[in-house]
Parts: C-alpha cells; structure tokens; sequence
C-alpha cells in the first residue's frame, strides 16, 4: 500500500504530538519521513524535531513553504485551528486535523463548508470508529439484532487536568484559549460515536457540567443525552476526574441495552448478556485501533486516491451537538 511519506506536523506542544496519542511516534511507526514539525516555541520544536529526527519551525507557514509535504497531521491550540486549517486548504496540502477546530459550532461549521468548496482533502481521527466495540455495535444494530434499543451508555473519564501541564498544553485551563473543557475536548468522540453506530442525527435533550474538582475556567466533568428519530437514548459521561494520575488510566463503559440484548465491552472483548445466553465475544488478534488506526486509514485512503475516512463534515456535526449541550446546561 502506498502512502505519502513526507509528512509535516504543526503545533507539537499539543499533548498528543508526543503524548497520549503520540501522532510523531504513529507516523515515525510507520516509517514515514517527519519533515517537519512547528511550534511557537522554539525550544519544544528543537526538542520534538530531536527525538523524531525532523526539522523544528517555529511558524507552520514558513514549515509548509520550505518542506513541502505530502500530507500534514494538524494540531494547535483550539482558538488556533481555524487559521491554520484555512491555511493548509488554501496551500492545498491534505491533511488530518484533531478535533475540535475552533471554539465555536459556528467556526467549525464554515470550516467544514471551506473545505467541501474547495474540493480539500481533510478528515479528523476520530478513533473510537474503529474500536471492536463500536464495528460490532454498527454491523449489529444494522442486522437488528438487539431489537428495539433503549439505550447507549458512552464513558470517558480521563485524569486530572494536570497532564495537559505536564505535557506542555496549560492552555487546556484556559477557556479564552481552549474553548472549553472535558465536553469539547472529549465529547466530541461520544457525539461522534451516537451518529456513527446508529446511522441517525440525534438531538441534545439534556446536559449538565461541573467544575466541582478542579474549580477551573473550564468544566471537568460533563454528562449529555441525546435521542434519536427513532428513540434511542445515547449518554455520552466524559471528565477529567479520574483520580490515577500520574497512571494515564480512563474510566471506560460502553454499553448497549435492547430488547433482545445487552452488549458491553470488556476486557479482552464484548459481553453479551440475553435469557440463557452469557457469552464473551473475543476481540480478534492483532485488531489493530485507536489512532495509529485512524493515522493508518487516512494515510492509506489518500494514497489510494480516496477521500478521508472520516471526512471534515463529521467533526462538523459532532461540534454542533457539543455547543447544543452547553446550551442545554445553561453555561
């Protein structure tokens, strides 16, 4: 399979350039060649160009003029990624974004419209996609399998806030900056996920946010429902509440209920409860998830000469269900 090897990274003081989802490590994986990577400051670029072998920039314009890469894995501040997406649309470079592009619904929405306008090649990695839960959870509401469903239950509590300082992102606790907080930063992959498996355009019918642990500008734990045209309640749980740190654990459920069935992930695979059925669905040897998944397919996909996997119309809509849960928890 043939991808594009010269790849440039913008904004590596985001966490997950060289944490969590480590995009240079993914990239470096695959063997491509990181030619390369921008900051604002010029001491995280040197450090990140030193361990993954690239060229430090501190201006992503001047890195995309004088490298010219194939294709460019976008990271920045929240209130940054707007300019810089435009950017790379009018370069006319390809590219993958994290979420979310901007601090607003509004933002994201014009930028999803820039790109379809102008026939660009952008996606966004949400990873949960390709989880063996939620390919299963697709494939068997698509079958009917479960029956009429009640619910959805998605959860993603992650650790303290502290890791986005210890991992050069303190902007994270800056709502001018970040935008907001565990529901933008994380819900987006709950929201994406309601859409993604069931095939349907829910609607917010309630949300709730606290600031109770860390008393931040920001939120730290946030709870929204959303139904569905045909009934399906999906409660998308995410926080910043999780207190293992410095362990990077997340407290995790994902869970379907129907009429005929109860599917959940657990460790190793997927439980299915129903009348004399307790049965454990083994994940399949070398599934491979997450983002070097996501990495991986939007790679592949361009250069097959397809378009991205997941297009930039997606982060659009998971955006809008997060700005309609804020208005819905009345902050």
């Amino acid at each position: 399979m043939t991808i594009p090897k010269r790849v440039a990274v913008t904004e590596v003081s985001h966490w997950h350039a060289a944490y969590d989802a480590s995009y240079l490590r993914i990239l470096r994986d695959l063997e491509c060649d990181i030619v390369g990577v921008s900051d604002r400051s010029a001491q995280i670029a040197g450090a990140r160009a030193e361990r993954f072998g690239s060229t430090p920039f501190t201006d992503y314009r001047q890195m995309i003029e004088a490298t010219k890469p194939e294709f460019v894995v976008a990271l920045g501040r929240h209130c940054d990624m707007p300019e810089i997406f435009r950017f790379l649309v009018g370069a006319g470079v390809p590219f993958i974004m994290e979420k979310p592009w901007g601090t607003d619904a509004e933002t994201v929405a014009d930028l999803a419209r820039l790109a379809a306008v102008k026939g660009a090649w952008v996606g966004v990695p949400f990873m949960a996609r390709y989880s063996f839960w939620a390919v299963t959870v697709k494939r068997m509401i698509e079958a009917g399998e479960f029956g009429k469903i009640s619910h959805i239950f998605f959860r993603g509590i992650r650790p303290t806030m502290r890791r986005y300082v210890e991992w050069d992102s303190p902007w994270m606790a800056d709502k001018s900056l970040a935008g907001g907080g565990a529901l933008l930063n994380l819900g987006g992959h709950g929201f994406d996920m309601a859409r993604f498996v069931t095939g349907e355009e829910p609607g917010v019918v309630s949300a709730v946010v606290s600031r109770q642990v860390h008393e931040g500008e920001v939120e730290d734990y946030a709870l929204a429902t959303l139904r569905t045209p045909s009934g399906i309640l999906f409660h998308n749980e995410v926080g910043y509440t999780m207190p293992t740190w410095p362990p990077n654990e997340t407290d995790g459920e994902q869970k379907v209920a129907g009429e005929r069935l109860l599917l959940r992930q657990v460790p190793g695979g997927l439980q299915v409860l129903a009348p004399g059925r307790d049965e454990i669905i083994p994940q399949p040897a070398g599934w491979q998830a997450g983002y070097p998944r996501a990495v991986r397919e939007a790679l592949e996909a361009y250069g097959r000469g397809d378009p991205p996997p997941i297009p930039a119309s997606e982060c659009a809509h998971a955006v809008r269900l997060i700005f309609e849960s804020y208005r819905a928890s009345a902050v």
